[in-house]
């Protein structure tokens, strides 16, 4: 399994609970976000598209 990391703070997200990899709404382009930065609601920005989300 390929290494992934949050677009928010870019920690590895493999050993972090609640952490997700979803479809930017925007362009469909892969987000990760760790489960620190979605529990503390840190803002992410899609690196394709700009698109920005809580």
């Amino acid at each position: 399994m390929a290494e992934k990391f949050c677009v928010s703070c870019g920690r590895n997200i493999l050993a972090i609970k609640d952490s997700v990899v979803f479809k930017c709404p925007n362009c469909g382009s892969e987000i990760v976000r760790c489960g620190i930065c979605r529990n503390k609601v840190v803002k992410y920005t899609c690196p394709v598209c700009g698109f920005s989300g809580p």
